[in-house]
């Protein structure tokens, strides 16, 4: 699992160095070679796919990475060297001012040869629109996520989100090819502010199908037609809404179709699809995407019923696809994971919202042998929010490594740090006597709490049964017990962001993150809980680290030390919290068959990216 909590945003956040003023244009040529088109690829994954195909909605690593490839066209984009520009091939130009006022305003003039996939013109009436929607409250009646978080620092927001208007005054339709959007004194300014330049196109003639764009001078206007009603058919409609079939998309691929009984995917080249910002168009015809499991994933790869396992972990798994490469039957590429596997707290009900409780497990479990036995070596451990390849962990590692508190495992420690918070009751509300009482209690609010731990689990999932060995037989010892409970992945998901849960069941889930270039620290520790349940993932509440997280940012994005800085500030709060527990940041494999070729893949340049540039050559 990739970002498994899925919070990978459909429109990409960027970060590019700006100044006070600045017209940003870069001139781009493609250096690569051309490549015959043809071919076809099965990319497996263990993370099953689910129907969801549009953003807004919860699924997994399989999902974000089929959007990756069908939406597209984002004025800004994201290269293999590690750089955000803009992308010449969408946008003419990108312009920042700075108003007297403190705001900003960013102003985007598009290419005028952008096409969906159906042949049909992309104009700047998409690009607005696809704010409108994922703003609207017609578009959050339908019980979607925000994934436009970064919206909410529009000049106007407040207004048309809660429904006041129609108008968004800060988002301007300037003409056919050229919109903008103004950006609140408050927020500025902002260590990634041209991250709100960054927005991708959605359809409005299929998703608001009849309805208009205007903009008569203050703000951007769609039409009374646009309701709930008309979203639940456009969107939600099980047989054809776009959620499920997003048949006019704008990216390399586009979809083709979706087995619910199999829960396989096909998608192929969209032939509308201008190229990449350095002109790089895909060379493989179709791509087929499907559930394998971690037992069959590299006798698949052996017998082609599969040709690309990525972000392969785990030392058993590795090192069985190291052996079909070692005779010759697959390649491999090897990278430092931009992410770990972790524990995930609900930090907000139960035991758990109590930091000494998520400390006490930490203190129980054996963190490094974990490492070692699930990675065969491929791995090793953190002790905050940082991947091995984080570029600020890099610069401060020697800092973080000295300042971090390991979490030894301790049982003692484990002990103190209950004791010490009041877990010093049996569930008769007496002394709890060790040797004698199995569960801790703590009086909370005048009732009893039992020290009792309700964690949800997938199957075939080795980092659950290592846990499952490792873990309840120590938190035992100390007072403390470990209810299991099994669940298929996508019911794990809905639990943890609760959706459809009106009382949330489970305290602890086991899953894993990716980290993305530009970090949401300021919407992940957010105390506002409109946030819940989307970047806050684990409900926490602490004022300190929420006010750390936004003095990050605001640092001016050309003021690395300070970033530095405030960053390591960040990560010792976040380590003394422990809303989440980091298992192993791992050195991550993708296997692959021989008839691929030019596959480079990196942390922060996974698969969806690479096989772009790749082609078969049987």
């Amino acid at each position: 699992m990739k970002k498994a909590l899925a919070l990978v945003l459909a429109l990409v956040m960027v970060f590019v160095f700006a100044a006070c003023s600045n017209t940003t244009t870069t001139e781009e040529s493609s250096t690569t070679t051309e490549h015959k088109v043809g071919g076809q690829i099965v990319v497996g994954s263990t993370t099953d796919l689910d129907d969801n195909m549009m953003d807004g909605w919860t699924n997994g690593a399989q999902n974000a990475s089929i959007r990756s490839l069908i939406f597209g066209y984002s004025p800004i984009t994201y290269t293999k060297e590690g750089e955000f520009k803009v992308d010449n091939q969408v946008a003419e130009s990108v312009e920042g001012v700075d108003n007297e006022d403190g705001t900003k305003t960013f102003t985007i003039k598009l290419q005028k040869d952008l096409k969906w996939n159906d042949g049909t013109a992309i104009t700047a009436k998409d690009y607005v629109f696809s704010i409108l929607l994922h703003t609207a409250p017609a578009y959050y009646a339908l019980e979607a996520q925000d994934t436009m978080t970064y919206a909410n620092c529009f000049t106007g927001y407040d207004a048309y989100f809660n429904g006041e208007t129609k108008t968004f005054s800060g988002v301007r339709l300037i003409d056919d090819y050229t919109f903008s959007v103004q950006i609140v004194a408050e927020e500025l300014p902002f260590h990634f502010d041209i991250a709100y330049a960054s927005i991708a196109p959605y359809p409005m003639a299929v998703i608001a199908p009849d309805c208009d764009i205007t903009d008569d001078g203050n703000g951007a206007t769609i039409s009374d037609n646009f309701t709930a009603e008309l979203l639940q058919k456009t969107i939600n409609d099980t047989e054809e809404g776009y959620r499920y079939y997003p048949t006019v998309t704008c990216g390399p691929y586009e979809f083709v179709s979706y087995d619910k009984t199999t829960k396989q995917a096909v998608l192929q080249i969209n032939d509308q699809f201008k190229g990449t910002h350095d002109g790089v168009k895909p060379s493989i015809e179709k791509i087929v995407l499907k559930s394998v499991t971690d037992a069959t994933q590299m006798d698949e790869l052996k017998n082609g019923t599969v040709d690309l396992i990525a972000g392969v972990s785990g030392g058993t798994a590795i090192n069985a696809g190291r052996d079909l490469c070692d005779e010759g039957l697959a390649q491999y590429a090897s990278y430092l994971r931009a992410g770990y596997g972790q524990i995930t707290f609900a930090c907000d009900f139960g035991p758990t919202q109590f930091t000494a409780v998520r400390q006490a497990i930490a203190y129980c479990l054996d963190r490094t042998e974990f490492a070692k036995q699930y990675s065969g070596g491929f791995a090793q451990v953190v002790n905050g929010e940082y991947g091995l390849s984080s570029m600020e962990y890099k610069e401060r590692k020697d800092v973080i490594d000295a300042e971090l508190n390991p979490y030894n495992k301790d049982l003692d420690k484990a002990k103190e740090v209950l004791i010490a918070d009041g877990w010093t009751l049996n569930e008769n509300g007496g002394e709890f006597v060790e040797g004698v009482d199995k569960v801790r209690y703590k009086n909370v609010d005048g009732e009893l709490m039992a020290l009792e731990i309700n964690w949800a689990n997938t199957p075939n999932n080795p980092v659950s049964d290592l846990l499952n060995t490792m873990l309840p037989g120590e938190m035992e010892k100390v007072g403390m017990k470990l209810n299991p409970t099994t669940v298929e992945f996508g019911v794990l998901l809905n639990n943890m962001y609760r959706q459809g849960i009106d009382e949330p069941t489970y305290h602890m889930f086991n899953l894993a993150t990716g980290f993305v270039p530009i970090p949401s620290y300021w919407y992940e520790m957010s105390t506002d809980e409109k946030y819940f349940g989307s970047y806050n993932q684990n409900y926490i509440k602490d004022e300190e680290i929420e006010q750390i997280a936004l003095e990050m940012k605001k640092i001016p994005s050309d003021d690395k030390e300070a970033w530095l800085d405030k960053w390591v500030e960040y990560q010792k709060r976040w380590n003394e919290l422990l809303p989440n527990i980091p298992l192993y940041s791992d050195q991550y494999h993708d296997f692959y068959s021989n008839k691929i070729k030019g596959y480079e893949p990196d942390g922060l340049w996974a698969w969806e990216s690479a096989i772009l540039y790749s082609w078969i050559e049987e």
